[in-house]
């Protein structure tokens, strides 16, 4: 009777911690959706799909399919998405994670990620590319602009995606070469500072853009959030989530 009653107690607590695991996951891929992340990998994927059929008709053959090829492998959505939920699911407490799906589930959670996934279209970065309508927001907001551009990790994944990029041309143009004349692969990475360096000033102008529809009250809320313990905790986890679905 005692190993009986000991089998019935492991198997519940393997039940219990297979249920736990996968409402984990769960979580997980409601927050990578709700908070947008799923629909700015979309139009990253409609990006990359434009850009290479563009290069492709002005490379060599050979050095065209071979980046073709590498990029089907590196960016497949698939994959791509697994390995952003995987480093989500890694990088945030079970607390955390319940916080910030409970935020990107309020009306005003739901209000800034149309906000920031109409950003990341790809009418809206044409649009963007062509030249920012001037903004000239006030004292206050260009205050809580500030505010979130501390927080926010545009810039972070504004370099993540370019060097990802600069990195698949690198190691398609090694594969032409063959070997004969070897670019070093960390030689994307150099770029860091200066991408940065490059996107920073455009920054406060780029963000007034994407909430220009935000009231200063509820852009005011979205700043208290991100100096919040689960809002910073949140996009640090989302920026490590970008770096390995772009990274494999």
């Amino acid at each position: 009777m005692p190993q009986t009653l000991l089998r019935a107690a492991q198997g519940a607590l393997f039940a219990g911690l297979v249920c736990l695991g996968l409402s984990a996951q769960a979580e997980t891929h409601q927050l990578y959706q709700a908070s947008g992340m799923k629909t700015h990998q979309e139009h990253f994927q409609q990006a990359l799909s434009k850009a290479s059929s563009r290069y492709a008709a002005q490379l060599p053959a050979a050095l065209a399919d071979s980046l073709m090829r590498k990029s089907s492998e590196r960016f497949a959505p698939d994959r791509m998405e697994a390995r952003a939920m995987a480093s989500l699911s890694v990088n945030l407490s079970d607390q955390q994670l319940s916080e910030a799906l409970r935020f990107y589930r309020s009306d005003l959670g739901r209000l800034i990620t149309a906000a920031e996934t109409r950003a990341t279209s790809p009418a809206e970065v044409s649009r963007m590319q062509a030249g920012l309508p001037a903004q000239n927001p006030g004292t206050q907001r260009a205050a809580l602009l500030n505010r979130l551009g501390k927080q926010l990790p545009a810039l972070d994944m504004g370099e993540e995606v370019s060097l990802a990029l600069a990195s698949l041309a690198t190691q398609s143009a090694n594969d032409m070469l063959g070997g004969l004349l070897t670019i070093p692969d960390g030689l994307a990475n150099q770029r860091r500072g200066t991408l940065r360096a490059q996107m920073e000033p455009n920054l406060p102008q780029t963000l007034a853009y994407v909430y220009r529809d935000l009231t200063d009250q509820q852009l005011g809320r979205y700043a208290d959030w991100s100096e919040s313990d689960a809002g910073h905790a949140f996009f640090q986890a989302a920026s490590a989530a970008a770096r390995d679905a772009l990274n494999p």
